[in-house]
C-alpha cells in the first residue's frame, strides 16, 4: 500500500463535488480515506452532502473523517467544540481533523484549552487530529500543548510548496515531535498554488515524502491537487 492515503474534500471552495466522483477517482489512486469538510466556525455545513460522503466511502470499503475550520472571525471555542462533535455524528465518521490557526493563535484567553475540554466532553475517547502551522517553534501564541495533552494526534501543514525553507516536511514533523507523538503524526502535503505561489514539482513532492521514511501522508486537496500529483503519490511506498 502507498504511503500517501487521504485526501480533502470541501464543499464550500468552488461547486460541491459529487461524492461518489471524489470517492471513485481516490480509490482509483490508492487513498483509503478522504475528509470532508463539515464545519466551519459554530456551524455544521450541508448534511445531505455529508451523508452522501458516508455512503460513497463505504460503499467503496474506505474511512471517512470530517474536519472544520474553527475560530473564523473569531473562536467560540465551545460552540465549535459542539458543532464538531455533532458533525462527527451526522456523517457517521470514522475519525475527526480540527484545524486551528491565526484566529486561535492571537485569541486572548486560553481558547485552545477551553476547545479541547468542551469537545472531550463530548467526544471522550473518539480519534481526532489537530491541524495546523507546519512549524510550531514559529508560532508560540499557539498552545500547541493543549491539544495534544487532550489526546488529539498531529497532522502538520507540511506546505513546502508557499515555503520552501522552512515547510519541508521533515523539518515539519521533527518540530512537530517535540509535542506530540512521532508515530501518530499524519503530514498534509500542499498540492495547490496560492501567493503566487505554484505547485512544487513533481519530483520534489514526492521526494518530500520519502525525505520521511514509515509516516503516511495526505493531501491538500481535492479540486487542485493534479492528475500528475495523484500518479506519482500513488507510487511512493
Amino acid at each position: 500500500m502507498g504511503r500517501v492515503t487521504g485526501l480533502w474534500v470541501y464543499q464550500t471552495l468552488g461547486q460541491r463535488p459529487d461524492p461518489d466522483v471524489v470517492a471513485a477517482r481516490a480509490q482509483q489512486h490508492g487513498y483509503t480515506w478522504l475528509t470532508a469538510q463539515a464545519t466551519e466556525g459554530e456551524t455544521v455545513l450541508d448534511r445531505e452532502w455529508l451523508r452522501g460522503m458516508r455512503h460513497a466511502t463505504r460503499a467503496r470499503n474506505m474511512r471517512l473523517a470530517v474536519h472544520g475550520f474553527v475560530g473564523r472571525p473569531h473562536p467560540k471555542p465551545v460552540a465549535e467544540a459542539r458543532a464538531m462533535a455533532k458533525a462527527i455524528d451526522v456523517a457517521e465518521a470514522d475519525f475527526a481533523i480540527v484545524n486551528a490557526e491565526i484566529q486561535y493563535e492571537n485569541a486572548a484567553g486560553p481558547v485552545s484549552r477551553q476547545f479541547v475540554d468542551a469537545y472531550r466532553d463530548l467526544k471522550p475517547t473518539f480519534l481526532t487530529y489537530f491541524s495546523s502551522f507546519g512549524r510550531p517553534k514559529f508560532h508560540a501564541g499557539l498552545d500547541f500543548g493543549a491539544w495534544a495533552a487532550g489526546g488529539f494526534r498531529g497532522m502538520p501543514q507540511a506546505y513546502e510548496n508557499l515555503n520552501a525553507e522552512h515547510l519541508k516536511p521533515r523539518l515539519c514533523v521533527e518540530d512537530w515531535a517535540r509535542i506530540f507523538k512521532r508515530a501518530q503524526l499524519r503530514p498534509t502535503l500542499g498540492c495547490f498554488a496560492e501567493h503566487g505561489k505554484p505547485h512544487l514539482p513533481v519530483a520534489r513532492l514526492v521526494q518530500s515524502v520519502r525525505d520521511v521514511p514509515v509516516l503516511p501522508f495526505n493531501v491538500f486537496r481535492h479540486g487542485t491537487a493534479t492528475n500528475a500529483e495523484f500518479a506519482a503519490l500513488a507510487a511512493v511506498d
